[in-house]
């Protein structure tokens, strides 16, 4: 009984330190001088260009997906031929998984900032970030008919 007395006092002592009175608004004449010109500057044009420039899209806000250049399918070839299976999950079948990753495809093509989300451990995260870094450029993604950055998820079933 004693503690539940302690946590609420201490809970309305806390709400009553708290400072809850707005800054008083001060005319800009007054705190500049009237004399002064007050000149609001607005953002430089391709100040504005090189934050777009670097915006990475979702799949769905571009006009263009990003695209293996032989299509999704070679895409599934060349990480079977190239995923080395860890010695664990061979010996014993049952370890099979998902591991899941994304990645930002550049507006060159790159591969780039590759996270494992998740694996069934045994290093088949490690493993696909290796096969993803050997992967061949992509062609980027469009909007507006132009390349663009995006994030780009990928699933790989170990069986």
């Amino acid at each position: 009984m004693i503690k539940i007395f302690f946590r609420v006092f201490g809970f309305v002592l806390l709400l009553s330190c708290q400072n809850n009175s707005k800054p008083a608004q001060t005319d800009p004449a007054e705190k500049y001088g009237a004399g002064r010109k007050i000149v609001i500057q607005k953002p430089i044009k391709s100040e504005k260009n090189k934050t777009e420039d670097n915006e990475v899209y979702s799949p769905a806000s571009v006009d263009v997906l990003p695209k293996y250049p032989d299509g999704i399918t070679k895409f599934h070839v060349f990480l079977k031929k190239n995923y080395v299976i860890p010695q664990e999950v061979i010996k014993d079948e049952s370890l099979a998984g998902g591991v899941f990753a994304t990645i930002k495809i550049e507006k060159d093509g790159t591969l780039s900032e590759i996270k494992i989300l998740r694996d069934f451990g045994y290093g088949s995260g490690k493993e696909l970030e290796r096969v993803l870094r050997l992967s061949p450029n992509w062609i980027p993604a469009m909007k507006a008919g132009k390349p663009v950055r995006c994030l780009y998820s990928i699933p790989y079933y170990v069986q």
